[in-house]
């Protein structure tokens, strides 16, 4: 059992403490996470002023805690790995199916048996405020007025990270952050993402208008590590993210799903059309951020493929498995089923681990996401800009050009092919004695919506890999993939093992320091804080 997860513990909690103690300090304590998150011998002041632009090491900062990504340079014990696993590996990752784990912390009652930890499920609220809105506050305060493009890039950024933490937690205290007084009121989740609807518009606005009267402009060029500057790719990210946030609302408000996706596709800028216009972040201009999950494979040994993944892409003969993950020591590929006692970590690691190295950079979205979201859209008899068969084949298509799997078309005209069993190479009671889904991979419009929806949302899990968290939450949007249950229940009652884990709990340092506020949020939850209780958007 490795230490440093249990080490950091304490740190964590006082994060959390320290940043939510008061959120009207965040922009104070920014201070002190400029110096733990950028790299004072890559922006040095004479730097930002010889730019004339005194901001850009709070973009660098925001980007690099939308995912909890390491310090450059750092080595495996850095703070960022561990931060990574608790927010997202441990979380969004395993519940997802697409990942299992090789450790069992806690004597195996933990998150992945439903288990809640306190010290891990507040770990993803802390780096939220702490490391995005706290960048976010510093540049609305310095630049909102001088330089407006740059706050919009912000305001696009921000509304990336937080739609990640209120689809992992609900309500949240959003549109009052950052102002005065000893504690802040929770908004409900359908206030937040209206919210978010708005400021991607204002962004958007700004956006389009800089690069009408400056082409060639790019202030941000030293220090955007995902778009290099590129004003234009952000507008189309923005557009990208809001048909994420419009298909996730659906089933809560269909008229402002549809009035969104729409707005997104048919917005004379677009969403992605090819893995050109991809969202990653990795190395650039001497920021070379590493990537967590080679930390947490290889260094730590605590993750492998899941099991739910090996059931699918075995079962399609995808070719897509050799590119996500290594032949484990048994031979072939095998995953591990989440919700399991791993008793002999030694043998369970002997799984499949993650194909991925330092250098890979961690994606934030992808045009093949981007198509399997205008593929419903268009199954709903909404206008984007084709039809759900076209996109659906693009979207796989896109997929296995991104990962270099070769050419889509046999897989694609594949109509027999279906996940299969699962068996677990060291404890064969682990196992999944049937095939989890009869999903098959070739469209066919003659299919009832439902199928059809299936297919769409199954493909979509495989090509956002290893994004576990957007996974996780289409799992809950939509009932698909069908993923492996967990064997192992340690929630108490709270969470259905039928139904799975809906939501992670509000963060024990709210209690501690925003009492009153968080118990807004309880009551907007409209259900017991805990794993169980579905969210706002959660009404299939």
């Amino acid at each position: 059992m490795r230490k440093n997860i249990y080490l950091r513990h304490r740190c964590i909690k006082a994060a959390i403490a320290c940043s939510l103690l008061f959120l009207s300090l965040l922009v104070s304590c920014t201070k002190n996470f400029d110096k733990i998150n950028t790299n004072p011998a890559q922006v040095t002041d004479d730097m930002l002023k010889a730019d004339n632009l005194y901001i850009g090491t709070f973009i660098v900062q925001m980007e690099k805690n939308v995912f909890p990504i390491a310090n450059p340079g750092s080595g495996p014990n850095n703070f960022g790995d561990e931060v990574y696993q608790i927010v997202q590996n441990l979380a969004g990752d395993v519940f997802s199916g697409q990942q299992g784990a090789s450790n069992n912390w806690f004597g195996g009652s933990n998150n992945t048996t439903y288990n809640l930890i306190p010290s891990w499920y507040g770990a993803a609220f802390d780096r939220s405020y702490s490391g995005v809105l706290a960048g976010y506050l510093q540049i609305k305060t310095k630049v909102k007025a001088t330089a407006p493009d740059v706050y919009a890039v912000a305001q696009i950024i921000k509304v990336a990270s937080f739609q990640r933490t209120t689809d992992m937690y609900g309500p949240l205290p959003y549109t009052r952050a950052g102002g005065a007084g000893l504690s802040t009121d929770y908004d409900s989740q359908q206030v937040v993402y209206q919210t978010f609807f708005k400021e991607l518009d204002s962004a958007r606005a700004v956006l389009k208008d800089y690069i009408v009267k400056n082409p060639s402009g790019k202030p941000l060029v030293n220090f955007d590590a995902v778009y290099a500057g590129d004003y234009t790719k952000w507008v189309k990210f923005a557009n990208s993210l809001r048909l994420r946030m419009a298909m996730r609302v659906v089933y809560a408000d269909a008229a402002l799903a549809q009035k969104n996706a729409e707005d997104a596709v048919n917005d004379s800028y677009g969403v992605f059309t090819s893995n050109a216009d991809n969202a990653a972040l990795g190395t650039y201009n001497g920021y070379n951020f590493h990537n967590p999950l080679e930390i947490i494979t290889d260094n730590f040994n605590d993750i492998r493929m899941g099991a739910t993944m090996e059931s699918y892409l075995t079962g399609y003969n995808d070719p897509r498995l050799s590119v996500y993950f290594k032949q484990s020591d048994f031979g072939g590929y095998h995953g591990i089923r989440t919700g399991i006692n791993v008793n002999d970590r030694t043998a369970y690691g002997k799984c499949s681990k993650l194909n991925v190295t330092t250098t890979t950079p961690v994606p934030w979205m992808s045009a093949p996401e981007i198509f399997f979201l205008r593929a419903e859209g268009a199954l709903r008899g909404w206008n984007m800009g084709g039809v759900a068969g076209t996109f659906y084949n693009q979207g796989v298509s896109a997929s296995f050009t991104q990962t270099g799997a070769g050419d889509a078309s046999g897989y694609l005209n594949n109509a027999t092919s279906t996940p299969v069993s699962y068996t677990d190479m060291v404890n064969g009671s682990n196992s999944f004695s049937t095939s989890p889904s009869n999903i098959t991979i070739k469209w066919n419009d003659a299919d009832p919506f439902e199928t059809k929806l299936e297919r769409i949302i199954t493909q979509k899990w495989i090509a956002v890999y290893p994004d576990g968290q957007e996974a996780w939450s289409e799992f809950r949007r939509t009932g698909y993939p069908k993923i492996l249950p967990v064997l192992v229940n340690n929630s108490n009652g709270t969470i259905s093992t039928d139904i799975q884990v809906r939501r992670l709990p509000f963060p024990a340092a709210q209690y501690n320091t925003n009492a009153s506020g968080v118990k807004t949020g309880v009551a907007l939850l409209g259900g017991p804080d805990n794993g169980g209780t579905k969210l706002w958007w959660d009404k299939k």
